[in-house]
């Protein structure tokens, strides 16, 4: 006979998913056991002696609430955002395991049976576990995650052609090392959406750049205000000049698309990215990238110990540009193995190694549900589970993990996901809330962020503030506006990205300090007063673009087709995406941005008054010629290197500096490659 031992929560897997979980389960008093092998991909990377990068995501989307306010009381003033490197990121699973180690046990869980109240958990040692409630956070298997173990790249790759048939930030991190080394990749793609990481903004507040993540510039609350704003901003005119590919070829032949129209996703792909009821549709795959001018900016003092800390130029989009990565259309691609040849069309060449990968698939142990007389198992499909947590299909079992971000931290989903879990298992007439209506619940949320379109692989794939406000509002823990009073409040509440954080500082889950965080964050970043103006300026330029077309001296049934071509083309948000941030600094610069944002800023008063003095065909005549002087402005800032694009500059790939930059850090990267290497 076995012996089953109870407990009230059995947390398979897990690792550090987990964390803000177990923080809960013990304020509350909750036994809970933890089974596992206690082999993460970090580890396994540690022991290959692969941990040399850093990390697609911020500090502080990637760091528990709790954590980050460790460390800003550790640091003080010198603590800043950025984005770690996976040493210094596994450091902190390593310091979580060691005081959790007693409530580990280790082993493999072979089996799971669910019951109404209670499950056995079987694990693959034969032991057993009756539990009362179970946590199921095993990740994802992944075919990349074994290539960055083994694959050792060195000198020897050095004139080789590496094909590689998969995209994403592994499989970039690839990229950058073969680059280094001088190979040459071939990436055999359905195309992708590359965003840069991380932006260097200059103003006259600041010495020199300072440097914002990208998700410290999603402001998700602002899309409350208007959500077609929203969508445009944060577009930037780099997605619908993807949808619009002969528009982009007319008005931004500088555009990844354009000068390499392989990277496009197919169009059936991407057209619904704004046409959800959210702000932006779920289930997109998104590449985080250093761009090499930022890159230049923040290395380069420092370069040789950057590259051995893991910061590595990984700029596709430069890469390509300069010959060092070819694309190839994957649905038009043969690849013959055997002979070691690609060929596509006309074209054929050999390769020396191919590189698979594959799509992530949740790592979960067989499941068999409650009630089915056959033993039938579950299956996890994102678009069942009630915000990748919760099954109708399972009583008191729960998932974490399995719901991933396109662009902040995945352990800003997860620590959400964590507190929605923690209130189900401590509060049953919560639990019993939620369940009682579920699948409606489920219906609702996939009819906001799916536009009804057909599953995908990669509908696990959220914006991350979106998703943590829904969970938020679900705890009852989401500020409200009226929480956060004056000019302050009003730039917390709107340009302050929701990480997790923001919902810790009152409320049932608060975490003490969270406040001093936050304060200390809006200081980093000026208040996000520079956020601010990059948000409000487009509402003004697209009002600027619609008002002419209404004032025009045409017949109205002309006007209405011109203001629906202008709202289906994004011109406006072409336009600010190429204005952009400044390149440099520059006194001069920002007189010069001041001289197209002022008079766009003052425009609804000054038409107003000019049409009410003159008539309209005055209002018309101001209108059109502010609205000419600031394409005409705009286009000379961006031929003469002022303005920097948001996302893939091509412009300043295209470089001589940024060309003598690359070939400079590729000795450094050899040399720093080589003192590392392991003496036998």
């Amino acid at each position: 006979m076995i012996a089953t031992q109870a407990i009230d929560v059995l947390i398979v897997g897990g690792g550090f998913s987990t964390m803000p979980l177990i923080r809960e389960l013990e304020a509350s008093g909750t036994s809970w056991l933890m089974v596992s092998e206690m082999l993460p991909i970090w580890q396994q990377l540690e022991a290959a002696d692969a941990m040399d990068f850093d990390l697609v995501s911020s500090l502080q989307s990637s760091v528990y609430s709790f954590e980050l306010v460790e460390m800003l009381r550790e640091q003080g003033e010198n603590f800043t955002d950025g984005f770690p490197t996976a040493r210094e990121f596994y450091d902190i699973h390593k310091k979580y395991a060691a005081r959790y180690a007693d409530n580990i046990h280790h082993g493999r869980v072979d089996s799971i049976d669910n019951h109404a109240d209670h499950s056995i958990v079987h694990l693959e040692s034969g032991e057993q576990f009756r539990a009362s409630h179970v946590v199921v956070a095993t990740a994802f298997r992944r075919q990349m995650n074994a290539n960055l173990k083994q694959i050792r790249i060195d000198e020897s790759y050095a004139g080789k052609s590496v094909v590689i048939t998969s995209t994403g930030d592994s499989s970039n991190l690839l990229i950058a090392k073969l680059v280094a080394y001088g190979a040459k990749v071939h990436l055999v793609t359905n195309g992708f959406i590359m965003l840069d990481k991380m932006f260097a903004t200059f103003s006259p507040l600041d010495d020199g750049p300072r440097f914002v993540p990208l998700d410290q510039l999603e402001c998700h609350n602002f899309s409350e205000i208007s959500k077609w704003s929203y969508r445009a901003f944060i577009d930037g005119g780099y997605i619908h000049g993807l949808i619009h590919h002969w528009f982009a070829k007319i008005f931004d032949r500088n555009s990844l698309g354009v000068r390499h129209p392989k990277s496009i996703r197919p169009h059936k792909d991407i057209r619904s990215f704004f046409k959800a009821r959210a702000p932006i549709e779920n289930g997109h795959i998104a590449i985080k990238y250093w761009p090499i001018d930022v890159y230049k900016l923040y290395c380069e003092e420092t370069l040789e110990q950057k590259i051995a800390d893991g910061y590595l130029i990984n700029d596709l989009p430069f890469f390509l540009e300069h010959g060092h990565v070819k694309l190839w259309d994957k649905g038009t691609t043969t690849i013959d193995r055997e002979a070691m040849t690609l060929s596509e069309g006309h074209e054929t060449t050999s390769f020396d190694l191919i590189i698979d990968g594959d799509q992530e698939v949740p790592n979960i142990p067989e499941i068999r549900m409650r009630g089915s007389v056959d033993g039938e198992q579950f299956a996890y499909r994102t678009r069942e589970q009630f915000l990748g947590v919760v099954s109708p299909k399972l009583a008191n079992i729960y998932t974490i993990g399995f719901t991933r971000p396109f662009t902040g931290g995945l352990n800003n989903i997860s620590e959400m996901q964590c507190l929605l879990t923690h209130r189900m298992i401590t509060e049953p007439a919560f639990r019993d809330e939620i369940c009682g209506n579920i699948d409606q619940r489920i219906a609702d949320y996939n009819a906001t962020y799916y536009a009804r379109r057909p599953e995908k692989k990669t509908d696990h794939l959220v914006w991350y503030g979106t998703f943590t406000d829904e969970v938020a509002r679900l705890l009852d823990i989401r500020p409200k506006r009226s929480d956060t009073p004056g000019i302050k409040g009003l730039m917390k509440y709107y340009m302050f990205p929701n990480n997790v954080f923001r919902f810790r500082e009152k409320g049932r889950y608060a975490v003490e300090g969270v406040g001093e965080l936050i304060e200390h964050t809006a200081k980093q970043y000026h208040d996000y007063k520079v956020l601010a103006l990059l948000v409000i300026r487009y509402p003004f330029f697209e009002l600027l673009a619609l008002a002419t077309i209404l004032l025009a001296p045409v017949p109205w049934w002309v006007k209405i087709p011109a203001a629906i071509v202008h709202n289906r083309l994004p011109f406006t948000s072409t336009l600010v995406g190429k204005f952009g941030l400044p390149t440099r600094e520059s006194k001069g610069i920002f007189n010069y941005r001041k001289a197209i944002s002022f008079p766009v800023l003052a425009y609804p008063l000054v038409a107003a008054v000019v049409w009410a003095v003159a008539g309209m065909g005055a209002a018309f005549a101001f209108s059109a010629g502010l609205l000419a002087y600031v394409y005409a402005m705009i286009h000379l800032g961006t031929a003469k290197g002022w303005n920097r694009k948001f996302f893939c500059d091509m412009k300043s790939k295209r470089s001589p500096e940024m060309v003598g930059f690359f070939e400079r850090y590729r000795e450094a990267f050899g040399r720093v490659r080589r003192e590392r290497r392991p003496q036998y």
